[in-house]
């Protein structure tokens, strides 16, 4: 099973998603992209330090930029916004039957997951455990529906 994430920028939200995915679902090949990527920016202080508290120790990372390879060997295509995913359906419309928004995969609303990256503090701490929550309950779905 291969598992792509994406979000704006590749350095937080489907970052975020990819280490925790990587964690519950040992075995799966787990992959993030972005859609408007820089690749100077670099992964904040702040989404490893979520993450060590998650006991994740992600791995080097370099914000990547979306291609219509990814696409293609991805068996789940998963997007934190309705507006990613209606861009990826109108661009990419032979793929739409396995790219998802997040949220409706995991708990069947149709919810965008904001992106937590200006937050700090208590309000950087609840979306990313919303994020976290979310997340948890995908691969759960996808442990019953397709391991």
């Amino acid at each position: 099973m291969k598992i792509l994430f994406i979000c704006h920028a590749n350095i937080c939200r489907s970052f975020m998603a990819q280490e925790l995915t990587k964690k519950w679902l040992p075995g799966a090949a787990i992959f993030s992209r972005g859609l408007y990527v820089d690749p100077g920016l670099q992964v904040p202080e702040k989404i490893t330090r979520f993450l060590a508290a998650c006991d994740v120790v992600p791995a080097p990372h370099t914000p990547t930029q979306l291609s219509a390879a990814d696409l293609e060997q991805a068996d789940l295509i998963f997007c934190m916004e309705p507006q990613h995913q209606e861009i990826l359906l109108d661009r990419y419309a032979q793929h739409t039957g396995k790219i998802w928004l997040l949220c409706d995969f995991a708990c069947g609303k149709q919810k965008t997951i904001d992106d937590p990256i200006g937050l700090t503090g208590r309000a950087f701490d609840k979306q990313a455990q919303e994020l976290k929550k979310i997340v948890r309950q995908a691969v759960e779905r996808i442990k019953k529906e397709f391991c």
